[in-house]
């Protein structure tokens, strides 16, 4: 597959970029390849995958006077937050990433440094130039006196400095940087964070603040706040990092002009937050679900009601009927287990089986499928899939092959695959396709389909359709 083909496809399969800025990704891969630049080093353009807190690798030019420091081909391979901590850093910040230590793919110790790709304003990627490094490097960094001189107290500048002891002795990360932003203080914990939490394998000493901040807010922002950013009143923020979450604090210091940064790691408060809200929805669930049910089917009848006048009120019971089979089909599922765990190729089944019945006078169209066999969804999400296969295929015995004028056997086809951690549905008729433009605003069943898949599924759905058919995709993480 050629690499332009690659990153489409990861692109499009794996993260919410547009068409315009996956096409800005392929022009930068382009200018690498005419480029004469890092000619001595390995080239990558990662992006952030959707489904989870890690990057992806999208393209890799090789050095062009050295071997590589890959023996295999990495694209498709995931950049994960504990062995390159630049790569997501500068994906979450928008800030570039200078020199940090990393391991490849292939466990092979590397210096990176990383560059945001921009367009809009928008950080869509990073471009990442690699090279080799000592292939040793620390299991950790501290402020021991006697850890190879991690930390800056044993220096007399720093020593003297007695505001900063204090510092010693809370658990939050604090660091200290001079009028140029470069780091003169830290303590422990500042050292546990980011080696163990961000995963940085170099030592932080000395570093400057645009290698160590967690948002985007320049050193040269807060250096401008100036009196607008007293120490009783800091400018804070809560910040997203991979999988946690820390409140940052910034002070500057009037006398010294010296940048204060506190980090608090809160994601265990974040995450019992987190518990406690699924524990009351769960116990709310338990107490309300056969009575959910009964106001779901009465939501449903009511909606198709206002939809239909009343010569269609047959069809519209009738539509009506299979949504509630659909989740009927889940609850006897349900019924026979003891975990919320459902077996979506019974599941769907069941549901083919309910929609043939309903149109078994339309027995010129063949309907075939394909569904993951070992493939198994909380009940929640394979209601949802229940009722997103129900619309869409009732939607194409109903419509694809009414104006069709090609002799060619009506057929539909169902599949079901899971590749990667993500699932994906596909329903593709060979019927005389649609106007997508205009279907969603009077089309209740595909209306529906649009707000499962964003409001439970948390996934995302694409529908091509033109004279020779209809090809329905939904993708959603496992």
């Amino acid at each position: 597959m050629m690499y332009k083909d690659k990153i489409k496809q990861l692109c499009q399969e794996q993260t919410n970029l547009d068409e315009a800025d996956i096409e800005h990704l392929v022009q930068q891969a382009d200018e690498l390849l005419k480029n004469s630049a890092y000619a001595n080093e390995d080239v990558f353009i990662d992006v952030k995958n959707i489904f989870s807190e890690h990057a992806i690798v999208i393209f890799h030019k090789k050095p062009e006077s050295k071997l590589s420091l890959y023996e295999n081909s990495v694209v498709g391979a995931m950049a994960y937050l504990e062995n390159e901590p630049g790569v997501i850093r500068t994906l979450e910040t928008g800030a570039p990433s200078i020199g940090l230590s990393a391991r490849s793919q292939e466990g092979l110790a590397i210096h990176q440094t990383v560059f945001p790709i921009l367009r809009e304003e928008r950080v869509i990627g990073t471009l990442i130039i690699e090279r080799n490094a000592p292939q040793t490097l620390p299991d950790h960094f501290s402020l021991d006196k006697e850890d190879d001189g991690f930390g800056l107290r044993s220096t007399p500048e720093i020593s003297a400095q007695e505001q900063f002891v204090l510092f010693d002795h809370i658990d939050e990360a604090c660091l200290v940087f001079d009028q140029q932003g470069y780091l003169k203080y830290f303590n422990q914990a500042a050292a546990d964070s980011y080696r163990h939490k961000l995963g940085y394998m170099d030592s932080i000493e000395g570093m400057h603040y645009s290698n160590l901040v967690l948002d985007s807010l320049t050193f040269e922002e807060i250096q401008q706040l100036g009196p607008q950013a007293p120490q009783e009143k800091p400018h804070q923020v809560e910040v997203h990092y991979g999988t946690y979450c820390f409140l940052v604090k910034r002070y500057l210091l009037a006398e010294s002009e010296n940048v204060v940064m506190i980090c608090k790691d809160i994601t265990d408060i974040k995450e019992k937050e987190a518990q406690l809200l699924t524990h009351t929805t769960t116990i709310r669930e338990m107490n309300h679900r056969v009575k959910n049910n009964l106001q779901t089917v009465v939501s449903l009848l009511r909606l198709q009601a206002q939809q239909s006048p009343g010569a269609d009120t047959k069809k519209a019971l009738n539509d009506s009927m299979n949504r509630v089979l659909s989740i009927a089909a889940t609850h006897e599922l349900l019924s026979s287990q003891q975990d919320d765990s459902i077996q979506i190729e019974h599941l769907l089944k069941r549901v083919i089986e309910n929609v043939q019945r309903c149109f078994s006078g339309h027995r010129e169209i063949t309907l075939t499928y394909s569904l993951e066999p070992e493939l198994c969804l909380d009940s929640s999400r394979a209601t949802s899939l229940a009722l997103i296969v129900n619309e869409l295929l009732q939607n194409s015995y109903e419509h694809a092959f009414k104006d069709k004028k090609n002799p060619e056997k009506p057929q539909i086809r169902l599949q079901v695959g899971l590749k990667n951690d993500i699932i994906t549905l596909k329903v593709l008729d060979n019927g005389s396709g649609y106007n997508q433009e205009h279907t969603f605003e009077n089309h209740l069943g595909l209306l529906l389909v649009e707000r499962f898949v964003q409001g439970k599924l948390f996934g995302t759905l694409s529908i091509h359709s033109d004279h020779e058919g209809t090809a329905t995709t939904i993708r959603f993480k496992k």
